[in-house]
């Protein structure tokens, strides 16, 4: 069933602005990415964009919110360590979106910041996956058992958000090819079958979106010339 009329046009409105967020953040950077710019980029007026998103903080944490369900539904039914690796080679192809994350984990460091609940929820929830799934290689033999999943926990997803911030000064800095290896060096490597998946999974969905970006250009050529 097709959508139709202002829900429609609202949610695409959304999606748009979302998308666009991101292409003024990888090309301007934070301190360029203002709601005016935005709006300017999508070529509406600011009020406009306000009625989507009253402000410049709540539009980030949608366009993370949004980012993350899409990640997740990637990794449907894969366990969370191999979900991250593959939410990392994901997130790299996505021009801004490093960026746009780094910016608002750095700002919320402010202890008045309207997003910091955002980000302290979802590192509680990160921190429960990632020690749950150093739990399970326990169990399964194939990390070591006074291992402290605690600390080990804390580490990589700390050594994630650095290496994101690296990656953003470095343009051939394998950042998945980092995290596997720190994921070797504390024990807690998922199976390599659930590596493979992930990557193979990874692959799928590059090859749907560059179908999906082939059709769109040519459905937009075609669309020129019959106007033509």
């Amino acid at each position: 069933m097709y959508e139709r009329g202002p829900y429609a046009k609202g949610r695409e409105r959304r999606e748009a602005i979302l998308k666009t967020t991101l292409e003024v953040f990888s090309h301007r950077g934070s301190r360029g990415a203002s709601l005016r710019a935005i709006a300017r980029e999508l070529e509406i007026s600011p009020n406009l964009l306000q009625h989507y998103f009253s402000t410049r903080e709540e539009l980030l944490v949608e366009v993370v919110s949004a980012w993350d369900a899409e990640n997740d539904r990637l990794a449907e039914g894969m366990n969370f360590l191999s979900h991250w690796l593959l939410a990392i080679k994901h997130n790299t192809t996505i021009p801004g979106l490093i960026r746009l994350y780094t910016a608002l984990a750095v700002e919320t460091a402010d202890l008045n910041h309207s997003a910091r609940s955002f980000i302290a929820q979802r590192y509680e929830i990160i921190t429960h996956k990632v020690a749950d799934d150093i739990d399970r290689l326990k169990r399964l033999g194939l990390c070591p058992p006074d291992s402290d999943t605690v600390r080990v926990t804390r580490l990589l997803i700390a050594a994630c958000e650095g290496l994101q911030l690296r990656s953003l000064h470095t343009s051939d800095f394998d950042m998945y090819d980092e995290f596997l290896f720190l994921l070797r060096e504390f024990h807690v490597l998922p199976p390599a079958e659930e590596v493979t998946f992930a990557v193979m999974r990874f692959s799928e969905h590059t090859k749907a979106q560059s179908a999906h970006t082939l059709s769109s250009h040519i459905s937009t050529a075609t669309a020129d010339n019959q106007q033509e």
